[in-house]
């Protein structure tokens, strides 16, 4: 979440200071969420689209206020949960988890969303996902159109994968381009009983709550209480983790570590080439990322939208010392040649190893630079965009934290949006000057490429430098667990900042901090208590949209 939240610092032209890439935010038509950045992404919907800035410049607002505990267990009544399970009451050990909605306003929900009046503690309560339609910013196309995902399950299973249905819920509709379902439905209604679309009683709306839905796509539950559980955590005794373990089975077996909407909205839909999901009267959904795809490409790189390039940024955890390696984007490459990603489009996209050896996580890189080298991936007609990828790296704070942290303090929570902020400029194009230019490049490429147009010099002296080259790393993988500028290393990180102090300021500050000289540090994983991995946002720009 708050990775993204720099990231779009970044891109905005309301931020008050001279950011090098400001405006590419307005000129985006889509912005994607899954997981964590769903909190993102509605926290600021629901704020009529504020900027980043003016939400943390307006601490009355109450939001992202993450210093108190805002577990989804509070483990200081852990017993008032555990102890009906040894006597067969799932009921009653439900009914003291509430994931968005604590009564004693301690749900994440209460972090995300504002109080609506000064006099109202209702946090936005009523609030649905369609209501999106009437702010003003998303009426007067002053935002990028939103969407978050989640994942289908299977009833009966506990299967999830990069076959599972990616399930979009946008604020017209919820649905998915999977052939598996390929089927929409107006989400203000998704309450109401239908059958192969058509309704078979009186039309409901209001099931959609805001909350509930970002709640759907990040709904980690069960895997975070397997945090506490696995045979090699040791947060808890001996007899906690066995009764824990009893808790975990029976909410799966009852369906009830999972998102439920009932009415199933796709129920009977002709237009779906599986029946795992339309036979069922209750539709179950999951984490939008927990199936692999953490980057939610799959339903906006399709051959309907026909995008240009695609803004990317990935704060996985894939290493040990918890920083990406690729994985989002090598998953997403992969998914498009199974049957659900058939309407996908995706350039090539190298293995893991290739991204260690090539220092493709150290700085932005672009995929499919070339449209004639793409021509085994176009699909009627469409060719992949350009995908500006971003990893998760540290140069102001150390950001390579755990997906089931969620609290932390106000530096900590500034460091790692000062942090995204500088990944996504490389430093406000202080480490390359001509970084912004070379963003530029990306952008126009496809365009350039449909007019017949030559690059300029300048382009392709920038896509020699950020373009991936096609070549694959064949030599054993390099550990290398620090970073440079540019690449990785064994040596000394080089870090921008006080190495004492890991949210001071190398003079470009988001939060007017004192500049310092930049330090080198030798570290091998460090970072706070903060940020879930599985929070990558991302930007789409289509050809009618670009310069």
């Amino acid at each position: 979440m708050l990775n993204s939240a720099g990231a779009l610092m970044a891109l905005d032209e309301r931020t008050s200071f001279n950011s090098s890439l400001g405006g590419i935010l307005q000129s985006s038509n889509y912005i994607g969420a899954l997981s964590g950045s769903s909190w993102l992404l509605g926290s600021l919907i629901f704020q009529n689209w504020s900027s980043v800035e003016s939400i943390l410049n307006n601490p009355q607002l109450d939001l992202w206020n993450l210093t108190t505990t805002r577990q989804l267990v509070n483990q200081d009544g852990l017993w008032t949960i555990l102890f009906p399970v040894l006597f067969e009451n799932l009921d009653s050990a439900l009914s003291h988890l509430n994931f968005w909605d604590n009564g004693d306003k301690t749900g994440i929900k209460y972090d995300l969303q504002n109080k609506t009046k000064a006099d109202n503690d209702d946090y936005a309560s009523d609030k649905t996902w369609s209501d999106i339609r009437n702010i003003d910013a998303f009426a007067n196309h002053e935002m990028p159109f939103p969407l978050i995902t989640a994942l289908g399950r299977k009833p009966g299973t506990v299967v999830y994968n990069l076959n599972s249905t990616v399930v979009e819920m946008n604020p017209f509709e919820i649905g998915s381009f999977d052939p598996s379902l390929n089927t929409f439905m107006d989400i203000e209604y998704i309450g109401t009983n239908v059958s192969n679309g058509t309704p078979t009683g009186v039309c409901i709306n209001g099931f959609d709550n805001a909350g509930f839905v970002m709640g759907t796509s990040s709904s980690l539950f069960n895997q975070f209480l397997n945090t506490l559980v696995c045979d090699d955590c040791n947060s808890l005794n001996f007899v906690l983790k066995w009764v824990l373990k009893q808790f975990l089975t029976r909410l799966s077996s009852n369906h009830e570590d999972v998102a439920l909407y009932k009415p199933n909205p796709f129920y009977n839909s002709q237009y779906a080439n599986s029946n795992n999901i339309t036979t069922s009267d209750t539709l179950y959904l999951i984490d939008g990322g927990i199936g692999g795809e953490i980057i939610p490409l799959s339903t906006l790189i399709t051959t309907d939208r026909k995008l240009d390039a695609v803004f990317a940024f990935d704060s996985s955890d894939d290493l040990d010392i918890m920083w990406p390696n690729g994985t989002a984007l090598v998953n997403s490459y992969e998914r498009q040649f199974s049957n659900q990603g058939s309407s996908m489009v995706c350039p090539y996209i190298p293995d893991q190893n290739t991204f260690l050896n090539q220092n493709l996580t150290a700085k932005p890189t672009f995929f499919g630079c070339d449209a004639k080298n793409l021509t085994d991936l176009t699909k009627d007609g469409v060719v992949p965009p350009i995908i500006i990828y971003f990893a998760n790296r540290p140069y102001e704070f150390y950001s390579n934290t755990s997906t089931y942290a969620l609290t932390f303090t106000n530096d900590e929570k500034l460091g790692m949006i000062q942090n995204g902020y500088d990944i996504a400029t490389r430093l406000n194009s202080t480490i390359d000057e001509n970084f912004k230019t070379c963003i530029a490049c990306a952008l126009i490429q496809r365009e350039e490429e449909r007019r017949g147009i030559e690059q300029s010099d300048q382009c392709k002296e920038c896509f020699k430098d950020y373009c991936w080259d096609g070549t694959i790393a064949t030599n054993e993988p390099l550990n290398l667990v620090n970073f440079t500028d540019s690449g990785l290393t064994n040596g000394s990180t080089t870090f921008y900042g006080d190495a004492n102090d890991k949210y001071q300021s190398s003079g470009l500050s988001l939060f007017k901090r004192e500049e310092t000289e930049d330090v080198e540090v030798s570290i091998s994983n460090t970072g706070g208590k903060m940020l879930p991995s599985m929070i990558s946002i991302i930007l789409m720009i289509v050809s009618s949209m670009i310069i």
